[in-house]
């Protein structure tokens, strides 16, 4: 029984030894803003790729872009699925219905005017590709709408409970 102990000690101080931050309070903050524009690098860096492979070749073909599309939605699930659970939303942007309605507006507009693009650059009728274009930038506002409204909602009873959680602690 007294092995067992010794044992998980020492292989507790190793853990701590290799887990140790040799970083001063400045260093911290330092190194938490290059981890934060890399993380953001990365995000925008992945999404401009999979647009500009999918304009290069004309289509969306998941073939040339899906290791990218895979590692940008792990990436964004992780970051907004790991905010709302720590209470956060965003530094600028208000969790309202009027922020979710121009958030969705802007994301249909862009798919919109994206698929607009491709579908003209592959068919040259413009009658065609604005219906493309329309219909999925409607379905992408709709999307994003509600997805954004349930996230919202999800954020709001967790700060709730945050909330009631520090109110015990005190």
């Amino acid at each position: 029984m007294m092995k067992k102990s010794v044992n998980s000690e020492t292989a507790n101080t190793k853990v701590k030894r290799k887990l140790k931050n040799n970083l001063d309070e400045m260093q911290e903050q330092k190194m938490l803003k290059i981890e934060h524009n890399g993380c953001w690098l990365a995000f925008w860096g992945l999404f401009a790729s999979m647009i500009i492979q999918s304009l290069a070749y004309g289509k969306l073909d998941w073939k040339y872009f899906i290791g990218e599309w895979v590692v940008f939605t792990c990436l964004a699930l992780y970051i907004g699925i790991d905010c709302i659970r720590n209470g956060l939303w965003d530094r600028r942007l208000s969790p309202t219905p009027a922020v979710n309605l121009f958030a969705s507006l802007f994301a249909g507009v862009v798919v919109g005017v994206f698929n607009f693009t491709l579908s003209y650059m592959s068919s040259n009728e413009i009658y065609d590709a604005a219906i493309v274009g329309i219909i999925l930038g409607l379905c992408c506002f709709g999307f994003c709408f509600m997805a954004l409204t349930f996230c919202v909602s999800i954020y709001k009873k967790r700060v709730k409970s945050l909330e009631k959680e520090d109110d015990k602690e005190t």
